[in-house]
């Protein structure tokens, strides 16, 4: 009889490894009425900044019954994208782009590392939520690695500063 843990040859069975961690570290949830930076499609540069203003904090059937198309829309996501959206989450962040008036709300739910990341109906609207402020302070400290003039420089700071 051969043991369970060999291979056919005789070499042991290779262990398994793990590619990332799955611990979670919660970002805050974010306050109604507070404006937060937010990188369009995650990626954080200077052209991908904007800021966003939260409407409203839902829980998911206030969520569900407030927005049943967009509640389809994050079920959707959630299994298309299951690399990026956590399979549930605590919060549905409801938020305006204050940068952009013709912009739709955008709604963001957590990621599987637990911060935020949104959902819409186009996928032109999608971002990552900065709620403590740690990517706009990273990407403000590394300004000298862009090649902005120091007057460019002082006017993208002074302009996305959030009040």
């Amino acid at each position: 009889m051969k043991p369970k843990n060999k291979k056919p040859n005789g070499y042991p069975l290779p262990q398994r490894t793990v590619l990332y961690s799955r611990k979670k570290t919660l970002r805050p949830i974010p306050e109604i009425g507070k404006k937060y930076h937010c990188f369009d499609d995650g990626k954080i540069t200077f052209s991908r900044h904007y800021i966003i203003e939260v409407i409203e904090v839902l829980g998911q059937m206030a969520f569900k019954r407030k927005y049943p198309k967009l509640f389809k829309v994050w079920i959707d996501e959630s299994k298309d994208c299951y690399w990026l959206y956590s399979r549930s989450t605590d919060k549905f962040v409801v938020a305006k782009d204050i940068t952009e008036s013709a912009s739709p709300i955008q709604v963001f739910v957590r990621t599987k590392q637990g911060g935020w990341f949104s959902i819409s109906e186009s996928p032109l609207y999608c971002g990552r939520l900065d709620i403590t402020g740690d990517l706009w302070n990273y990407l403000v400290k590394n300004i000298d690695d862009f090649s902005y003039t120091e007057e460019e420089k002082e006017r993208l700071i002074k302009s996305n500063v959030i009040d």
